[in-house]
């Protein structure tokens, strides 16, 4: 068997009968992931209409090849948000992989996990049974909470092909922030002083001179940080009035050049360079050190490099400039930082190339994966490229 055959996808029977054809074949199946040399690569970006839109109850029913940009345009029309959905920061991928990537949400400082806005699902499981979980309210859920686990990042159990998603209305007031510090104990300093207010930020990313460099297209000199308030006008003025005391306090600077968020949905497949994100998260009190220890780690293995993040949750990304065979010990060596710091990895790097450590639900998720899929043909491990 030689080649990647490419199918696209539109409803749950035409996925459930190519699950058991490969099954039968044992034939890897391919989603959200780069494929092997041989397989099946599915391609659900038509499967995209949505099924409900309830403005009333603050709710909407997606298929999962509908894009966070499409979905955002949408509610933002209505008056409602999507929070997750509700930057450029992930805008370019489908609802469908950002469940599958764990329901990332920049906005989680203030609003919470990603996870908490998918009230319910439907999954098509590698050996073609359907299964959903969840509902149409919060409510709904007793027992083991299903919805959350079959959503962990990257564990590939199964294909959400339904969502149910909840909205919130827009906010009447933003303001953005777009600064620079020359150090990271600056950096620190002003996250410590955002966390000791009443009413956090909607969102903070941070990155460092390499990182951000590479991400904003400009190089920089200094660390940049990029933060938003949101609410009713009268909050958002006085937090406004509290914050720019804060920055000068901190020594931050307006940016010279004045940047948008990043689109960061694509960064792993197609930017230059070896980038990997959600596997490291530290206490943010503690990045200055994992910020050193890593790029000691850099200097040893005589690597270019840095770090970027959401910061105020500790989730810590990676960018390397170009990588060699010693990807997986240099993972591993970052995995150990992060847990003698009190942060810990995802797992998210064992599962998607198969080095490095697990993460702390690695022995539940292989079990039950090998229930479902006991062939492994659902988006086995692929090797570092670049």
């Amino acid at each position: 068997m030689n080649g990647i055959k490419t199918m696209a996808v539109a409803n749950s029977e035409q996925l459930q009968n190519i699950f058991r054809q490969a099954q039968q074949e044992k034939n890897p199946v391919y989603l959200y992931r780069k494929p092997g040399d041989y397989g099946i690569s599915l391609d659900v970006s038509n499967w995209n209409e949505v099924e409900a839109f309830d403005i009333d109850n603050l709710m909407i029913i997606v298929p999962p090849g509908i894009l966070l940009r499409e979905l955002n345009e949408l509610v933002t029309a209505k008056g409602l948000r999507f929070i997750p959905a509700d930057s450029p920061y992930l805008a370019g991928l489908s609802v469908g992989e950002w469940v599958y990537r764990g329901c990332p949400n920049l906005s989680s400082w203030k609003y919470g996990a990603g996870k908490h806005f998918l009230l319910g699902s439907s999954y098509v499981f590698p050996n073609g049974d359907v299964t959903d979980v969840g509902g149409k309210c919060i409510k709904n859920v007793s027992g083991y909470d299903l919805t959350r686990f079959l959503a962990g990042a990257y564990a590939d159990f199964a294909v959400g092909v339904r969502f149910v998603l909840k909205l919130m209305p827009q906010p009447v007031c933003r303001r953005c922030y777009d600064v620079t510090t020359s150090s990271l104990e600056d950096v620190n300093q002003l996250v410590s002083a955002l966390h000791s207010q009443p009413v956090p930020p909607a969102w903070l990313y941070w990155a460092d001179t390499a990182a951000g460099s590479k991400l904003f297209a400009q190089q920089q000199a200094a660390h940049r940080i990029i933060f938003e308030l949101d609410g009713n006008a009268a909050e958002v003025n006085d937090y406004a009035a509290a914050v720019d005391k804060l920055l000068m306090a901190c020594k931050a600077e307006k940016a010279a050049l004045p940047t948008a968020l990043p689109d960061v949905s694509r960064l792993e497949e197609q930017a230059a360079g070896f980038w990997l994100l959600d596997e490291f998260k530290v206490p943010y009190p503690n990045i200055s050190k994992f910020a050193e220890k890593a790029t000691a780690v850099l200097a040893e293995f005589h690597w270019n490099g840095g770090l970027f993040g959401q910061l105020a949750n500790g989730k810590i990304h990676l960018y390397v400039e170009k990588t060699d065979s010693r990807i997986n010990s240099f993972i591993a060596r970052l995995q150990t930082e992060a847990a003698t710091l009190g942060g810990a990895a995802s797992g998210k790097y064992e599962r998607v190339y198969g080095g490095g450590s697990n993460g702390i639900l690695a022995a539940i998720e292989k079990n039950f994966k090998q229930q479902l899929d006991p062939a492994q043909i659902f988006n086995p491990a692929a090797e570092v490229t670049k």
